[in-house]
């Protein structure tokens, strides 16, 4: 998504996420969180059973949607269900000259699931390649990898995790 669609978007869904989360977690709910703790239950222990509300947008020009929100319910062995979210954090991309910003998680290019990036250098969905197709974009000294420890070009090497920036795989902005 490029930048400035993803920034229009990120307070939009901000509220979404807001307002998800009091439907979840009200009173409204308490009955599927009962029924999900009875289908929990009769499926058997062995399996867990999620229910999850989605947001993801669709770009015709690529194969797979882009998750922005997953938030839900798990439940398994009758348990009574726990609130679960699968969001990823964003990350800024550079893609044949033009700023994308994806969850982490997914391709740049594609949209399709690529984590960690940085071991496994090539998409599985389109076959992109950290450092040749993208390039992570490091405008912050956030580290790219554990994502709380620091780095710069000066100090490549994370203070917090050891993993050292390859200047091939990022565009420092």
């Amino acid at each position: 998504m490029d930048k400035a669609s993803f920034e229009a978007a990120d307070p939009i869904m901000d509220q979404i996420a807001e307002m998800v989360d009091r439907v979840l977690d009200s009173s409204q709910f308490e009955g599927i969180r009962r029924v999900l703790t009875q289908l929990s239950e009769a499926i058997g222990h062995t399996s867990s059973v999620n229910l999850n509300v989605n947001i993801e947008v669709f770009d015709p020009r690529r194969p797979h949607a882009l998750p922005l929100l997953t938030s839900g319910f798990s439940t398994s062995a009758g348990q009574f269900p726990y609130r679960t979210w699968g969001d990823s954090t964003p990350q800024k991309y550079v893609v044949n000259g033009q700023m994308q910003v994806t969850p982490h998680d997914r391709c740049p290019r594609c949209y399709g699931t690529w984590d960690f990036k940085f071991k496994n250098r090539s998409c599985p969905g389109c076959g992109a390649t950290l450092g040749q197709d993208v390039k992570v974009l490091l405008d912050t000294d956030v580290c790219p990898f554990c994502e709380e420890g620091r780095v710069s070009i000066s100090a490549p090497v994370c203070d917090k995790c050891g993993f050292r920036v390859e200047p091939s795989d990022v565009v420092w902005g």
